[in-house]
């Protein structure tokens, strides 16, 4: 293999940038943002803070690598077996799980993402409504409603339901076009260079999709927007050649959140029990690691806490020093009644890692069992300052404010909660009763800043038509 990039690969312009002018760069974000609420008030997505910090942190590893230059950006794991990616507009990127059925390591997981990323760099959804515009008109919002479809997996509301006049012209805009994703793949496999992955990856990603399709009847929704052919894939493996291979990363978090999608999705939790035990004889480190885990989850879903701990005792280091194992670890002594070790546990990782939300999560009710309700909801309110628009963050601050006696924060909290749910009107009627709390107790300071938050929920746009 070569051991250097190309000229004509280090060069590549920033096309995207023509369309600034035709779709604001506003409009983007707050469109993007309205959409990523109407999509979680229609799916069920994870609050597993293990998935979303692997994947947070595997797109910000990707980010510095890429022609990306906005950095406020969104993420969501939707609970769903089909494999699908997506980069809506206004740097909202998004998942399924049922994608670590399908990636057989982060790399090839990166790859995906890397894609979708150079999608966001190069606003290639904007460029195509200009594109659009001049043959047929089409509205931003139409596009992104029409997404919006796809990404619930409602087989009523995608593509077969799309039975208006524009049905055919919205689902020609939304896959994108044979350059668009040549372009797309040339700075997707940059950025897997740049971030130090494997470009290798590319190819044999496309290579699973396009096998995942063969055996089914109706295509993945990723393959509806992104076509992958046979010459796309020799075409990803001719490019990748001309970069140095590396070592595929099989991390502890990929092997643990793949394990898990093959529980949820593949296999129930009798059989993932009996199917996991018997790999352990197969695997050695990180795989034999990761099995572990995720089999001391199935003994905490089945309040087995004994048979989850001695999973965990064979957890080797460094994994056992992972914070997703010392949470699970916690959360299996409470269970077990030993309460004050579960506290010691975490509160000893926390010290390290005060902010760590595997950590956090666990950790707060154990607080409020222990009667020091008040000292959770500070660690909470940090929590949400750090992960603003989290639904499952504020959902957690509001139950333990109520139990710390705390009303104004308890419903503002649950305000925050349905509105980025994408229930807006439940949450308004939430700010209104904190508002009349705060009013209550002459909390002068908490009134102004309710006033403030509820004239800006207020005025968010409601719908994307």
């Amino acid at each position: 293999m070569g051991s250097s990039v190309s000229f004509a690969d280090s060069e590549l312009p920033a096309l995207g940038d023509r369309a600034s002018g035709y779709v604001s760069m506003q409009q983007e974000h707050d469109l993007g943002r309205l959409w990523l609420r109407q999509l979680r008030s229609q799916v069920s997505s994870l609050d597993d803070p293990l998935v979303l910090t692997y994947f947070e942190d595997l797109i910000y590893r990707l980010v510095p690598h890429s022609e990306l230059r906005e950095m406020d950006l969104e993420f969501i794991v939707v609970d769903s077996p089909e494999l699908n990616a997506f980069a809506v507009p206004g740097g909202i990127i998004g998942i399924n799980d049922g994608i670590f059925l399908y990636a057989n390591d982060t790399d090839e997981l990166a790859a995906v993402l890397a894609h979708e990323l150079a999608h966001l760099s190069q606003r290639h959804f904007s460029r195509q409504i200009e594109n659009a515009e001049r043959r047929d008109p089409i509205a931003l919002a139409t596009l992104l409603a029409s997404i919006l479809l796809i990404a619930t997996n409602n087989p009523d509301a995608g593509f077969a339901g799309l039975v208006t006049s524009q049905a055919a012209s919205i689902h020609n805009q939304l896959a994108y076009s044979r350059d668009f994703e040549r372009e797309a793949d040339r700075l997707g496999m940059l950025t897997l260079a740049g971030a130090e992955l494997d470009p290798q990856a590319m190819p044999s990603m496309f290579e699973a999709m396009l096998n995942a399709n063969r055996y089914r009847e109706a295509p993945p929704e990723f393959l509806l927007t992104h076509p992958i052919t046979s010459s796309r894939v020799a075409d990803a493996a001719n490019r990748a050649e001309q970069y140095p291979a590396r070592p595929r990363l099989a991390s502890f978090e990929f092997s643990v959140l793949r394990n898990d999608a093959r529980r949820r999705y593949q296999l129930k939790d009798s059989k993932a029990e009996e199917q996991f035990i018997q790999e352990l004889s197969r695997t050695t480190g990180v795989k034999n690691a990761a099995l572990h885990y995720n089999l001391a989850n199935i003994y905490l879903n089945n309040r087995d806490p004994d048979k989850g701990l001695a999973q965990i005792e064979q957890i080797e280091s460094p994994w056992r020093q992972h914070s997703a194992t010392i949470a699970l670890e916690a959360r299996l002594l409470a269970l077990n009644g030993n309460n004050d070790q579960a506290i010691k546990v975490l509160n000893d990782a926390l010290r390290l890692n005060p902010n760590d939300r595997i950590l956090v999560k666990p950790y707060a009710p154990l607080l409020v069992e222990a009667g020091r309700a008040t000292e959770a909801s500070q660690l909470l309110r940090k929590q949400t300052e750090l992960y603003p628009t989290e639904p499952s963050a504020w959902q957690q601050l509001s139950n333990v404010a109520y139990k710390a006696n705390q009303p104004i924060v308890a419903h503002r909290a649950l305000a925050e909660y349905l509105y980025f749910s994408g229930q807006r009107s439940n949450a308004l009627k939430q700010m209104d009763v904190a508002l009349l709390e705060a009013r209550k107790r002459h909390d002068f300071y908490q009134e102004a800043a309710l006033k403030e938050r509820l004239k800006a929920m207020t005025e968010s746009p409601t719908s994307l038509q």
